[in-house]
Protein backbone atom coordinates (compact mmCIF):
# COMPACT_ATOMS: atom_id res chain seq x y z
CA UNK A 1 0.00 0.00 0.00
CA UNK A 2 1.69 3.38 -1.12
CA UNK A 3 -0.01 6.70 0.32
CA UNK A 4 1.16 10.20 0.21
CA UNK A 5 0.95 12.98 2.23
CA UNK A 6 1.43 16.65 2.23
CA UNK A 7 2.77 17.14 5.54
CA UNK A 8 6.26 16.36 5.55
CA UNK A 9 6.33 15.16 9.51
CA UNK A 10 3.36 12.87 8.67
CA UNK A 11 6.14 11.29 5.85
CA UNK A 12 9.07 10.90 8.51
CA UNK A 13 6.70 8.53 10.54
CA UNK A 14 6.78 4.75 9.83
CA UNK A 15 3.82 3.08 9.71
CA UNK A 16 2.67 -0.59 9.81
CA UNK A 17 -0.88 -1.67 8.74
CA UNK A 18 -1.82 -5.28 8.78
CA UNK A 19 1.76 -6.35 9.91
CA UNK A 20 3.36 -4.65 7.06
CA UNK A 21 5.40 -1.87 6.68
CA UNK A 22 4.13 1.11 4.72
CA UNK A 23 5.77 3.23 2.27
CA UNK A 24 4.98 6.79 2.66
CA UNK A 25 6.00 8.84 -0.42
CA UNK A 26 5.42 12.88 0.07
CA UNK A 27 3.05 14.50 -2.59
CA UNK A 28 4.71 16.85 -4.17
CA UNK A 29 2.76 20.40 -5.12
CA UNK A 30 2.10 20.96 -8.21
CA UNK A 31 2.61 24.75 -8.36
CA UNK A 32 5.97 25.23 -9.99
CA UNK A 33 4.96 23.16 -13.14
CA UNK A 34 1.53 25.36 -13.51
CA UNK A 35 3.58 28.53 -12.49
CA UNK A 36 6.00 27.68 -15.30
CA UNK A 37 3.81 26.75 -17.94
CA UNK A 38 2.11 29.58 -17.55
CA UNK A 39 5.18 32.08 -17.52
CA UNK A 40 6.85 30.15 -20.36
CA UNK A 41 3.52 30.81 -22.43
CA UNK A 42 3.84 34.36 -21.35
CA UNK A 43 6.77 34.99 -22.62
CA UNK A 44 6.05 33.48 -26.03
CA UNK A 45 3.23 35.14 -26.26
CA UNK A 46 4.82 38.82 -25.14
CA UNK A 47 7.42 38.16 -26.89
CA UNK A 48 6.01 37.10 -30.30
CA UNK A 49 3.17 40.36 -30.07
CA UNK A 50 6.26 42.73 -29.34
CA UNK A 51 8.29 41.67 -31.36
CA UNK A 52 5.65 42.05 -34.35
CA UNK A 53 5.08 45.76 -33.04
CA UNK A 54 8.76 46.72 -33.30
CA UNK A 55 8.33 45.01 -36.59
CA UNK A 56 5.17 47.46 -37.70
CA UNK A 57 6.10 50.22 -35.98
CA UNK A 58 9.20 51.14 -34.28
CA UNK A 59 8.99 54.04 -31.65
CA UNK A 60 11.50 56.50 -31.20
CA UNK A 61 13.93 57.29 -27.89
CA UNK A 62 12.14 56.18 -24.57
CA UNK A 63 9.62 54.29 -26.37
CA UNK A 64 12.15 52.03 -28.23
CA UNK A 65 13.66 51.43 -25.01
CA UNK A 66 10.46 50.22 -23.96
CA UNK A 67 10.25 48.11 -26.44
CA UNK A 68 13.60 46.19 -26.62
CA UNK A 69 12.90 46.12 -22.48
CA UNK A 70 9.50 44.21 -22.95
CA UNK A 71 11.25 41.87 -24.95
CA UNK A 72 14.35 41.06 -22.75
CA UNK A 73 11.94 40.79 -19.86
CA UNK A 74 9.10 38.11 -21.47
CA UNK A 75 12.32 36.47 -22.85
CA UNK A 76 13.38 36.01 -18.86
CA UNK A 77 10.45 35.23 -17.83
CA UNK A 78 9.57 32.40 -20.89
CA UNK A 79 13.30 30.85 -19.81
CA UNK A 80 12.78 31.35 -15.59
CA UNK A 81 9.32 29.53 -16.41
CA UNK A 82 11.46 26.78 -17.89
CA UNK A 83 13.50 26.19 -14.57
CA UNK A 84 10.23 26.66 -12.38
CA UNK A 85 8.84 24.01 -14.29
CA UNK A 86 12.01 22.15 -14.08
CA UNK A 87 11.46 22.92 -9.78
CA UNK A 88 14.46 25.45 -9.71
CA UNK A 89 14.40 28.14 -7.27
CA UNK A 90 16.45 30.24 -10.07
CA UNK A 91 13.38 30.16 -12.35
CA UNK A 92 11.50 32.14 -9.76
CA UNK A 93 14.00 34.69 -8.92
CA UNK A 94 14.56 35.28 -12.47
CA UNK A 95 10.99 36.41 -13.23
CA UNK A 96 10.52 38.37 -10.36
CA UNK A 97 13.68 40.67 -11.39
CA UNK A 98 12.27 40.60 -14.97
CA UNK A 99 8.94 41.87 -13.06
CA UNK A 100 11.13 44.34 -11.33
CA UNK A 101 12.70 45.28 -14.55
CA UNK A 102 9.33 45.91 -15.61
CA UNK A 103 8.21 47.68 -12.95
CA UNK A 104 11.00 50.41 -13.00
CA UNK A 105 11.01 50.61 -16.97
CA UNK A 106 7.17 51.44 -16.97
CA UNK A 107 7.68 53.75 -14.09
CA UNK A 108 9.67 55.42 -16.24
CA UNK A 109 7.51 55.80 -19.39
CA UNK A 110 4.57 57.10 -17.53
CA UNK A 111 7.08 60.09 -16.40
CA UNK A 112 7.72 60.72 -19.62
CA UNK A 113 4.64 60.55 -20.61
CA UNK A 114 3.88 63.02 -18.29
CA UNK A 115 6.42 65.05 -19.53
CA UNK A 116 5.21 65.20 -23.26
CA UNK A 117 2.00 66.17 -22.33
CA UNK A 118 3.25 69.25 -20.64
CA UNK A 119 2.97 68.66 -17.50
CA UNK A 120 0.27 70.60 -15.99
CA UNK A 121 -3.32 68.36 -14.39
CA UNK A 122 -3.79 66.28 -17.50
CA UNK A 123 -0.03 65.03 -17.66
CA UNK A 124 -0.20 64.54 -13.96
CA UNK A 125 -3.28 62.53 -14.01
CA UNK A 126 -1.88 60.28 -17.19
CA UNK A 127 1.38 59.68 -15.72
CA UNK A 128 0.10 58.83 -12.32
CA UNK A 129 -2.55 56.47 -13.89
CA UNK A 130 0.00 54.97 -16.20
CA UNK A 131 1.80 54.50 -12.87
CA UNK A 132 -0.68 52.81 -10.66
CA UNK A 133 -1.52 50.42 -13.29
CA UNK A 134 2.14 49.56 -14.05
CA UNK A 135 2.46 49.06 -9.87
CA UNK A 136 -0.73 47.37 -9.50
CA UNK A 137 -0.20 44.46 -12.79
CA UNK A 138 3.58 44.19 -12.00
CA UNK A 139 3.01 43.42 -8.30
CA UNK A 140 0.20 40.62 -9.17
CA UNK A 141 3.10 38.99 -11.81
CA UNK A 142 4.89 39.39 -8.77
CA UNK A 143 2.55 37.62 -6.96
CA UNK A 144 1.85 35.03 -8.70
CA UNK A 145 5.50 33.99 -9.86
CA UNK A 146 5.95 33.43 -6.47
CA UNK A 147 3.20 31.27 -5.68
CA UNK A 148 6.23 28.24 -6.26
CA UNK A 149 7.89 29.66 -2.89
CA UNK A 150 5.42 29.87 -0.89
CA UNK A 151 4.13 26.58 -2.05
CA UNK A 152 3.88 23.34 0.36
CA UNK A 153 5.90 20.61 -0.46
CA UNK A 154 6.90 22.16 -3.73
CA UNK A 155 10.38 20.90 -3.29
CA UNK A 156 12.18 23.43 -4.99
CA UNK A 157 16.19 23.35 -5.37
Amino acid sequence: MVQGFSDPQAAGQPTMIGGQQVIVIPQQSPAPTWMGVIMILYGLIVTVFTAFGMATEMGSGIYMINQVVAILTAMVIGVGGFFTFKRKKMGVWMGLGAVGVSTVMGIIVSMSVRDELGGGTYGDVAGGFGIIITLACNAFCALMIAIPLMATGSNLE
